[in-house]
């Protein structure tokens, strides 16, 4: 899931889950506390990331709130812009 990293505080982070419309605006979703794992690297890419797509544990959706964070990649605002780009061109080829 693509987030936008709000508030880490000590193994819980706060977060914007966001989507990507037709028209390459970004939109926030919801937003979510997960935690995080006890492995430096994952806390080490959302410390210093604006902007993260991230995978927790388990297989629903439903509940989001308190799931772990078991991989994390930064993701650039040029990447992010790349992604509106993508967004809009796949619209305009239809």
């Amino acid at each position: 899931m693509l987030v936008k990293i709000e508030e880490i505080k000590a193994n819980r982070i706060k977060v914007v889950e966001l989507d990507i419309d037709n028209y390459g605006s970004v939109i926030p979703v919801r937003e979510l506390e997960l935690s995080l794992p006890e492995d430096d690297s994952v806390i080490k890419i959302l410390s210093s990331s604006k902007y993260a797509a991230i995978f927790t544990e388990g297989d629903s959706d439903s509940d989001m709130d308190g799931r772990t964070i078991i991989l994390a990649n930064s993701i650039s605002l040029d990447e992010l812009n790349e992604e509106k780009k993508r967004a809009i061109d796949k619209v305009n080829r239809k």
